[in-house]
């Protein structure tokens, strides 16, 4: 008579095997009707900031493109950390995105314990890049960058400049500047750019480095003057503002970029429609009409070097943070 004595652990392997099948091709199945219910995007901005406002003409464009709402979530807070480790920490089925800039890479250095890193993150899609506009307030009857060194070296400690938190992009631009024009000031740090620029406007500061943007070019000029701009070269969009290269600072020369991302094990399926849609998106005469009204670059550079560029940016503000004697808080 033949043995039954393995039959439970065949019987066994082959549940194994066919609720492994049934698994997998659910999760196909998933992959292949994505999306099947509305994506949320998640910015860890404040409302009314330029970044906002990009997020939401790419939230609508993108609806578009995959057939699916994109509902904009703000989540600012603790310099982005609050939106970014929600992300982190949301499903890798690719219907939590999240809007991410520079700062993504700063806050690695900046802050002890992030709660991410960079390789948990993909990159979908490019969307803009410029430089920052330095402002200073005329309340404090500055008309120029010079007004604003000259005042600080007279008046030492004196100078309030407002950022988004240690490690931010505002934060590096004035630190650089700092050291090369051998000024110190007190750091006061907001939620987003709108109340940063507000407190410039406001006289609570004296200075914030923002993000280029049409809230900047229609700005009350009784109340801030844009005193230098952190490109190569004049912006076609601020044709009247220098550059620091050409005011003599060129170590305060820095560009910002903006980008959708997903979890990184989110499947490569998803991975590949988001891209897909997002070069769509990005290549709309709607998008790039709208872009052009907040005179904002779209992103020139492509995707597949994302992950070289964020580790050469780490890079380089490890060495900035070397230089200023800054240290994760």
């Amino acid at each position: 008579m033949p043995s039954r004595t393995n039959t439970p652990s065949r019987l066994s392997r082959t549940a194994i095997v066919l609720a492994t099948s049934l698994t997998l091709g659910a999760s196909a199945y998933a992959q292949d009707i994505y999306p099947s219910k509305p994506v949320r995007l998640v910015v860890p901005y404040p409302p009314g900031a330029v970044t906002d406002s990009i997020s939401r003409i790419v939230a609508n464009e993108l609806g578009k493109v995959i057939g699916q709402t994109v509902v904009v979530e703000n989540r600012p807070g603790a310099n982005t950390l609050v939106g970014t480790q929600s992300v982190r920490y949301a499903p890798a089925d690719g219907y939590t995105l999240l809007y991410q800039s520079n700062t993504l890479v700063t806050n690695l250095h900046a802050v002890k314990q992030p709660g991410y890193a960079l390789q948990d993150f993909k990159p979908v899609g490019m969307l803009s890049q410029s430089a920052f506009v330095f402002m200073v307030s005329s309340k404090h009857n500055f008309n120029s960058l010079n007004d604003f060194i000259s005042y600080g070296k007279a008046n030492p400690g004196k100078l309030n400049v407002s950022t988004i938190g240690p490690g931010s992009s505002a934060s590096i631009i004035t630190h650089r500047l700092g050291q090369a024009a051998s000024i110190n000031w007190t750091e006061i740090p907001y939620k987003g750019g709108a109340e940063a620029t507000n407190a410039v406007m406001n006289g609570d500061t004296h200075a914030f480095a923002a993000s280029q943007g049409a809230p900047l070019i229609h700005a009350n000029l009784d109340k801030m003057r844009m005193a230098a701009i952190t490109a190569e070269k004049r912006s076609e969009f601020l044709p009247n503002v220098p550059t620091f290269k050409e005011l003599g600072y060129p170590s305060v020369t820095y560009e910002s970029w903006s980008a959708l991302f997903v979890r990184s094990e989110t499947p490569a399926p998803i991975v590949a429609k988001l891209t897909s849609a997002m070069h769509e998106v990005m290549k709309s005469p709607t998008t790039l009409a709208q872009f052009k009204q907040l005179s904002v670059p779209p992103y020139d550079g492509s995707i597949e070097d994302m992950p070289v560029k964020l580790k050469k940016e780490l890079e380089d503000f490890q060495a900035d943070a070397k230089k200023q004697g800054l240290e994760p808080q």
